[in-house]
């Protein structure tokens, strides 16, 4: 029995006064009040016979009436004094409920809800309905970030309207980072209880070795979801060919963790039109990569999307089967070529569409004027304001590029074949009658070298790139090599950055960043559900959180709107099997047996059975049983 109400010493105080109290009034006699009356001493004997009979139950009868007072102060008293089982937690717990909104949340293989977020939602609801007057509660939400809804607080309304309006998120899950917080707002605070409401989808590769929650913290992980059968999209990307910007090749992961070979379909759509169906066989837990060559669509938009087509076989996560991409327009590239004619350096150019080539003779040259890439043959005039630049056989007296000295007949030894320039062509078997070679500074980066002295060189600046070519092309057999137009073709693919040119396609639950001009002062983003934001700015940047998958676009000032995907693409987050939780430091439950507060008030008891005793004097008293 556990007393959790008022003082002892204060109650016995006031008991023992009211017991005092209420003897005094019984021990005083009422003053009889005189009434002359007729007399015969006939009745005397009568009368002294009838007063020896009742005088006994007279004073057992006002005995009677002081005891049920007397029994009644002390369970008022007693309720006083707060009574309880010994079993019973009286003093307030810090409960801090944790419930994942991460992505594998959305699983649908679940009963008596709609999916594993869902059940998760009605059980915090449940444990927020049941908490003791005296606990105080903090809920938080947590995927890859943890989001608390508000500080430890006794009042929980607040929280079951926070929590009604959560959702999932399209977020993979951080554990680690879920528990660090945790076990920080729990850290000194009297009896502590942590109920971690997830899925556990992931748990295997977390790192949890190392991270103590504490031994007086109570853990509970109460886990979602009955099954592991999930076909996914974890990878999904697409570029257009370097010499056919209408042609892609895409490229697509699909993982499974059916635990036996099942069929599907892929679909490759753009602008929401269906341009491709490949179907499929996977085997169990097989991770399927494939290239699709030769692709051609128009559009910028691209959705690939993947089902089941095993009869018998339910995907029970439906939210990584569509993933998306966007291609920037292809735009035509302005290249200026400064010669006094060079038909093998302007051939490749022109059979390019994508390219629109000026040509002009050295002495028309503006420098003023605005190309996206500069060719000077044999001349190296004023460098024009923007663009990048390339020089073929410059002068040694306005080079930017300083010669070193001029090597007759060389021989290319050391080729960077790792460097874009040289994709898919070979050099080390060139004829060339003569070359300038230069010196590097620090950044240049040596791309063919004859046996130590660069022959092309490359240059990245903070505002441009530069690339210098030491031979005359009419001195040299280059011009009549296959790899010269495809020589030419990478060099305005990687000026341009075309082999960067990939969707634009993020994982959700990052923060993106988009470049925007540096005076803007607004960008809105509008999201897959259609609500627009602002974007942060900074340096010429705008960031914005995604945080669903689908296509985001961005707006910056009168700018063009900026397309972007997001995609769930997380492996781990599509492996849904559920996992418990297990620490190094604490026993973990996995029911909230014991968690919903039931208060056991016995004092409220106490008085009504007062009350009844009152009741029964007060009965008593007019029935002439007592006085």
């Amino acid at each position: 029995m556990q007393l959790t109400g008022l003082p002892i010493e204060s109650v016995l105080g006031v008991a023992g006064f009211v017991a005092v109290f209420i003897t005094a009034l019984y021990l005083l006699r009422l003053r009889k009040r005189r009434v002359q009356v007729p007399y015969s001493a006939l009745w005397s004997r009568v009368l002294t016979e009838k007063k020896r009979q009742t005088d006994w139950w007279r004073r057992f009868k006002r005995l009677l009436s002081w005891l049920f007072y007397m029994i009644i102060a002390g369970l008022i008293a007693f309720a006083a004094l707060g009574p309880r089982s010994a079993d019973e937690v009286v003093e307030g717990r810090h409960l801090l409920i944790m419930l994942d909104t991460s992505a594998s949340m959305g699983a649908t293989d679940v009963t008596g809800g709609v999916n594993r977020f869902e059940l998760a939602r009605q059980e915090a609801l449940a444990l927020l309905e049941n908490v003791g007057g005296d606990d105080r509660v903090m809920v938080a939400l947590f995927n890859n970030r943890v989001q608390p809804l508000g500080p430890f607080v006794r009042e929980t309304q607040p929280l079951e309207a926070a929590l009604r309006a959560a959702s999932i998120s399209a977020n993979a899950t951080d554990f680690p980072q879920a528990l660090s917080f945790a076990r920080d707002s729990l850290r000194e605070r009297g009896q502590a209880e942590l109920i971690f409401l997830s899925d556990g989808a992931g748990l295997q590769d977390s790192a949890l070795d190392t991270l103590a929650i504490g031994d007086k913290v109570r853990v509970r992980h109460i886990v979602y979801g009955e099954r592991s059968d999930n076909l996914a999209i974890t990878g999904f990307n697409a570029r257009r060919y370097p010499s056919n910007r209408l042609d892609h090749e895409v490229f697509v992961e699909i993982t499974s963790t059916f635990e036996r070979p099942i069929q599907a379909r892929l679909e490759l759509l753009t602008e929401g039109r269906i341009i491709e169906t490949l179907p499929m066989e996977l085997a169990p837990q097989e991770v399927h990569r494939q290239f699709y060559p030769g692709q051609a669509f128009a559009g910028e938009e691209l959705e690939a999307r993947v089902r089941v087509t095993t009869a018998d076989a339910d995907d029970a996560f439906p939210l990584d089967d569509r993933a998306y991409a966007v291609l920037p327009p292809a735009r035509t590239l302005e290249v200026q070529v400064v010669s006094t004619g060079n038909l093998f350096l302007e051939g490749p150019l022109l059979l390019n569409t994508h390219i629109n080539v000026t040509r002009v003779h050295p002495d028309r040259y503006d420098p003023e004027r605005a190309f996206d890439v500069t060719f000077f043959d044999n001349v190296a005039p004023e460098m024009p304001v923007s663009g990048d630049l390339v020089f073929f056989n410059p002068p040694a007296g306005a080079s930017p590029f300083e010669i070193r000295g001029v090597d007759d007949e060389p021989i290319l030894t050391d080729i960077s074949k790792s460097h874009p320039l040289m994709r898919w062509i070979n050099l080390q078997d060139l004829n060339i009658a003569r070359t300038s070679t230069f010196r590097r500074e620090s950044g240049d980066t040596a791309v063919a070298s004859a046996f130590g002295q660069a022959v092309i060189v490359e240059r990245t600046t903070e505002t441009r790139r530069m690339l210098a070519v030491g031979f005359d092309l009419r001195e040299s057999d280059f011009p009549l090599r296959v790899a010269f137009p495809i020589f030419i073709l990478n060099i305005v693919d990687y000026f341009a950055q075309d082999d960067v040119d990939l969707m634009y396609a993020f994982e959700t639950g990052r923060t993106v960043s988009l470049p925007v001009p540096r005076d803007a002062s607004q960008a809105r983003v509008t999201s897959p559900d259609g609500r627009t934001t602002d974007a942060a700015l900074h340096q010429g940047q705008a960031m914005f959180y995604t945080d669903q998958p689908g296509f985001y676009t961005v707006t910056a000032g009168d700018e063009a709107p900026i397309a972007v995907a997001a995609n769930l693409a997380s492996p781990a987050e599509s492996r849904i099997a559920p996992a418990e939780l297990e620490l190094t430091d604490a026993q973990v439950a996995r029911t909230t047996e014991g968690l919903i507060f039931e208060r056991r008030d016995i004092w409220i008891w106490l008085v009504l059975l007062a009350m009844g005793l009152l009741f029964l004097e007060w009965l008593t008293y007019n029935r002439r049983w007592t006085e």
